[in-house]
């Protein structure tokens, strides 16, 4: 039988970042797992202003929370370019913790993790949403998209049905313009190719055509 994280024990990780003033997006919830169905095998993923970098060790480390070594670090799974911040992972009740410091994904040369463009990490502070959850705050719709479109290509080298999900119910609500502007500065050209290829539902084929690509 499948084992699921104690709801109290998620709601109160929320309330401790709220009160230790940490600023916070939840970077996403696939499958809608929180707060209720998420399996004590997978973790929570958030993203935290770099300046709250030693601000989050602290409240966590108070509230008996471990900083542990990251289930990636090894080999080239943690390389980070451009001075990016590394991922930290933490453990408390079965729960775990993943957070980054910018929204990155891996490179197509040795898997190195970079930070995508400032545009986008100064988008996700300027257009975080509020939202009636335990979790407070996601990514603005555009965001998110980018999020779930470069893990896919970048990180996952797949578009799984749960991100495909995510993806389809995003895109009546898009704001085009804005998504395209953000898509430009990681995909360039390939951007309204990218689009297109979604609306189509030509999951399988998007990474390779990426990769492809050279109308830059």
């Amino acid at each position: 039988m499948k084992s699921f994280v104690n709801t109290e024990y998620i709601n109160e990780l929320f309330e401790i970042l709220e009160e230790g003033k940490i600023e916070f997006v939840l970077l996403r919830n696939i499958d809608e797992e929180l707060p209720d169905k998420l399996s004590v095998n997978k973790d929570i993923d958030i993203i935290v202003h770099p300046k709250d970098i030693e601000k989050l060790i602290s409240t966590l480390t108070i509230n008996q929370w471990n900083l542990r070594k990251h289930p990636w670090d090894f080999g080239d799974n943690f390389t980070f370019l451009y001075s990016m911040e590394p991922f930290l992972f933490f453990e408390k009740n079965q729960l775990h913790l993943d957070v980054c410091f910018q929204m990155a994904c891996r490179s197509l040369n040795k898997g190195e993790w970079f930070p995508l463009d400032e545009i986008i990490q100064e988008s996700i502070w300027i257009h975080k949403t509020t939202v009636d959850k335990p979790w407070l705050y996601v990514l603005s719709n555009e965001d998110y998209l980018i999020h779930l479109i470069t893990r896919s290509i970048f990180d996952k080298k797949e578009f799984t049905q749960g991100y495909i999900n995510e993806i389809e119910k995003l895109l009546p609500i898009i704001e085009m313009t804005k998504l395209l502007e953000k898509l430009e500065v990681v995909f360039f050209k390939f951007s309204t190719i990218l689009i297109k290829m979604i609306a189509q539902k030509e999951y399988h084929k998007i990474r390779a055509d990426y990769i492809k690509y050279s109308n830059y």
